[in-house]
């Protein structure tokens, strides 16, 4: 069944509308949208992203890289175009209609589609939409204020992607308060492990503000890269009822264009660690401990035989010996038998299997914990892959066990090497299938000259050395 966009001011369908929809939506093509895609997908929605009914066609996209204008004149200073992949691309024609959901699969809304066109090898769909429901959030309900939903007293708008300090909200409120306007503190903060660290440092600076002064909102958005980005947020401040934007990023393109949007920009000192509000100090010491009370991964990588099971066992009991974290020992035949059982041993699969250890280190590494990794990991592009990973959340130290082949196949305790010469297996790492030696690790051990202990010291070693670890006392 085919459905025309609806012309109302709320681009949220009512009730029987969206039922309507939400039934036919079965017979509509499916599109799971990225996170960042459902983010902006809510500004749309909700109105902050007013005039825009849906996503840019060509002309308009165009015309908005080149002046920061639609076809029309209309001011808007970054394109939006729904990005879709090559495949789903030749599945569809203009005046289809797109199910767009969330990653759960919930549908959030439906898009009309008028163009399908290509921008520097992008596949970029333009349309009205017409939702069905706002995204589902479980944190900070009650901070995702919709526009529509302000009240209508005067407001100057403090944008701010990150933690205000005592200089930055100072000037803010004394500016709202010569005015007698409400503070807005819009922070713009799509979800990631520090966002609510970051909510619970924008509370702490403004506990510090007169009972009724300021009100925090969260805007589902990317902090600004640049100027651009900020007079896009100048835009929704004032779609938010603000007839001030108060910032300390790059305001230069809001006071170019102030006149036209009908706000007022006010250029904010930029606050410091250095000097901020006690509660906010406090916070930010939780949110940021030493390196000594961090997480980290210790990945150690090397030919079968190489080693480097011996001397993750042997760091594993002395990490735990100075009981400071927990620890966790990832060995590549245990992730194997437990994790990855069902994975052969093609490249493919190799590689899920090290992605898979990854994924669990990463999340030991998130929680403060200390995890040992000793996979094969031959290949050099998913060992990047897992340090990116792993980066996002704590420390990641590769170890490469450089043990000379001749010198691991002549131990080959488990007679693996000799049943790989024989051809009884397949695609084994060192005789039949490569493997990449890291040019990027932290730490590399020669251990034909050393035992498994003192390989061990060099590794707890480098961690001391970088802050890891704090140096052992007690000998």
């Amino acid at each position: 069944m085919k459905f025309k966009p609806q012309m109302d001011t709320s681009l949220l369908a009512d009730e029987t509308r969206a039922t309507a929809l939400s039934n036919a939506a079965q017979d509509f093509i499916p599109l799971d949208l990225t996170r960042a895609q459902v983010d902006d997908l809510e500004l749309l929605l909700n109105g902050a992203y007013a005039p825009l009914r849906g996503y840019l066609g060509q002309v308009d996209h165009q015309s908005v890289c080149d002046s920061m204008r639609l076809a029309d004149g209309t001011l808007w200073p970054l394109p939006l175009s729904l990005e879709i992949k090559e495949d789903l691309a030749g599945k569809i024609t203009p005046g289809d209609q797109i199910a767009l959901r969330d990653p759960e699969g919930v549908l959030l809304a439906i898009l009309f589609i008028e163009e399908l066109f290509e921008k520097n090898n992008q596949h970029l769909l333009g349309g009205k939409i017409e939702g069905i429901s706002l995204p589902l959030h479980y944190d900070h309900i009650d901070l995702r204020i919709k526009p529509d939903a302000m009240p209508a007293e005067p407001r100057a708008g403090l944008v701010t992607g990150g933690i205000l300090h005592r200089a930055e909200l100072e000037a803010a409120l004394l500016y709202a308060r010569e005015r007698g306007a409400e503070l807005l503190v819009q922070s713009l903060a799509r979800e990631d492990d520090d966002l609510f660290g970051r909510i619970r440092c924008l509370k702490a600076a403004l506990s510090n503000c007169p009972e009724n002064h300021a009100r925090l909102s969260i805007l589902p958005s990317t902090p600004p890269a640049d100027a651009r980005g900020w007079l896009l947020q100048a835009i929704v401040a004032k779609n938010c009822g603000c007839a001030a934007m108060l910032s300390s990023g790059d305001m230069s393109l809001v006071e170019e264009h102030a006149e036209e949007i009908a706000i007022n920009p006010v250029s904010l000192p930029a606050g410091s660690p250095d000097d901020t509000f006690p509660e906010v100090s406090r916070e930010l010491q939780s949110l940021h401990p030493p390196q000594n009370k961090q997480g980290f991964t210790v990945f150690f990588s090397g030919l079968s035989g190489s080693g480097k099971s011996t001397i993750a066992n042997i760091l594993r009991v002395r990490l735990l010996e100075r009981a400071t974290r927990k620890v966790t020992l990832l060995d590549g035949d245990l992730v194997r038998k437990n994790l990855s059982s069902e994975l052969t041993f093609s490249r493919e699969h190799r590689d899920l299997n090290i992605l898979r250890i990854g994924f669990v280190a990463a999340e030991i590494t998130r929680h403060g914990g200390i995890a040992i990794c000793a996979p094969i990991a031959p290949y050099d592009d998913i060992r990047k892959q897992v340090r990116l990973l792993i980066g996002n959340h704590g420390g990641f130290i590769l170890v490469h066990v450089a043990t000379p082949l001749e010198v691991c196949e002549a131990r080959d305790r488990k007679g693996l090497y000799a049943m790989a010469r024989a051809g009884k297996i397949r695609e084994f790492t060192g005789i039949s299938d490569p493997y990449e030696a890291p040019e990027d690790a932290e730490l590399t051990i020669q251990t034909t000259e050393i035992s498994a202990g003192q390989a061990c010291d060099q590794v707890l070693a480098y961690l001391e050395g970088k802050g890891y670890l704090m140096p052992d006392t007690q000998g």
